[in-house]
């Protein structure tokens, strides 16, 4: 099978990881029946994609995947949760060797970048969150870490008094927030912050350009993760160079997308590798989790969330290009998408895009945003203007009113808000 992997994972490891998986999960026992696990390799897992992988429905089946020191309490393991497209949980197990992984996953670049930083996280400490686990990595570096309550990213007065008392020079957040401080904080407070960690959602060329021009002392990492795997890779923008993606624990399998929208991007598929003597929570090889990878000369140099996409009966509407044209508007600081799919009780699909503003409302901004969606996405225009088979609604609001009234359904990036039933 053609592909592409990336990553520098050491042979012996990855045979370890699948010997111990096979020994411990009946999932992948099955998985890797017929395959010489004694002979595996990062090209022979590639070959093997058809068969040995996993996807985020998977996950559900706790029973089967679970490794028996996990199921039969022989370790000390905390558990993760992630939502569910279909509304039910997943949860996933970690161990402290899965700690330890954390800890080399952000140690790679926590060390060179972060000494003598003062960090304000923004990103929740809960169990579900991969970020809580960051700080193991950044635990080698001499750093000053502080968490901000959330409910702060919605307190200005009480935000820039914290951020001033702390004197931070640094950010950790999700995308959103990130971009959301860039506009908000005053002037000497983003020009004190010299580096911002963010990740969560699509972070596109044009959104990074916003924020830096924003925090114009600083630089971006944009840290690719997920509560499955961790952090899997990252990479530095500034405002004059973008690195490829990294991968420092984790082999990553590239193959290219069906999608004639995307030629240029590969899905990803990710195998969580530990070292000898290792116990993970929860094996993965050939994770399919449903983002794609745009691949330059072998190296990945951006990606995006699959996930956050909605159909217009047959047509894809990605979060990237909707996140791509709004931010293209200074005034512009939020969105939603609230999302009708196809259902018994829905014969045409819908989607609402509400933007909101700051100020007074920008002129004719609805159909402007209706204009770009079309021009860089043309199978949704077809679908909805001339097929006529899908809806797309434009609204703009202003921005303290954008969220009010959702569903309680929100998808993985909380931009997604789903009405009813998706079949």
């Amino acid at each position: 099978m053609t592909g592409i992997v990336v990553g520098d994972i050491d042979t012996n490891d990855l045979r370890y990881t699948a010997e111990k998986a096979c020994e411990t999960t009946e999932f992948w026992k099955e998985k890797f029946m017929g395959t010489n696990i004694d002979e595996l390799t990062p090209n022979s897992l590639l070959s093997a994609t058809d068969k040995v992988f996993i996807t985020p429905h998977d996950l559900y089946n706790a029973d089967k995947l679970w490794p028996t020191y996990i199921k039969n309490l022989e370790i000390f393991h905390g558990v993760m949760r992630t939502s569910g497209t279909t509304g039910d949980p997943k949860r996933v197990p970690f161990t402290h060797d899965d700690k330890k992984r954390y800890r080399r996953q952000a140690r790679s670049w926590a060390l060179e970048y972060l000494e003598g930083s003062i960090m304000a996280s923004f990103t929740a400490p809960l169990p579900s969150s991969s970020g809580v686990f960051a700080i193991e990595g950044f635990s080698d570096a001499n750093i000053r870490y502080h968490q901000i309550p959330i409910q702060y990213l919605r307190m200005r007065d009480a935000l820039i008094k914290e951020l001033r008392g702390i004197k931070a020079t640094g950010i950790f957040g999700l995308t959103a927030a990130v971009y959301n401080l860039s506009l908000t904080l005053p002037e000497d407070i983003r020009n004190d912050i010299q580096l911002i960690i963010m990740g969560g959602e699509t972070l596109t060329k044009e959104l990074a350009k916003v924020v830096l021009d924003n925090f114009p002392n600083a630089v971006i990492f944009d840290v690719f993760a997920n509560t499955e795997d961790g952090l899997t890779g990252y990479r530095l923008i500034t405002k004059k160079k973008v690195t490829p993606f990294t991968f420092s624990d984790s082999l990553i399998v590239l193959k290219q997308t069906k999608d004639e929208e995307y030629k240029e991007y590969h899905e990803i598929y990710i195998t969580k590798v530990m070292k000898e003597g290792e116990l993970t929570g929860l094996p993965l090889f050939n994770y399919k989790i449903g983002d794609l990878a745009k691949v330059v000369d072998g190296k990945i140099v951006n990606v995006i969330r699959e996930k956050d996409t909605i159909s217009l009966a047959g047509a894809k509407l990605h979060i990237d290009q909707v996140m791509d044209i709004v931010h293209r508007y200074p005034s512009l600081i939020d969105f939603v998408v609230i999302y009708h799919p196809l259902s018994p009780e829905n014969p045409k699909p819908k989607a609402t895009i509400r933007v909101g503003y700051m100020g007074e409302k920008p002129a004719g901004v609805e159909d402007e945003i209706r204009e770009l969606i079309y021009e860089a996405n043309n199978p949704v225009r077809y679908e909805v203007e001339e097929a006529k088979s899908s809806e797309l609604r434009i609204e703009a609001a202003p921005a303290k009113e954008v969220r009010k009234n959702l569903p309680q359904k929100p998808s993985k990036t909380k931009r997604i808000f789903i009405v009813g039933k998706d079949i």
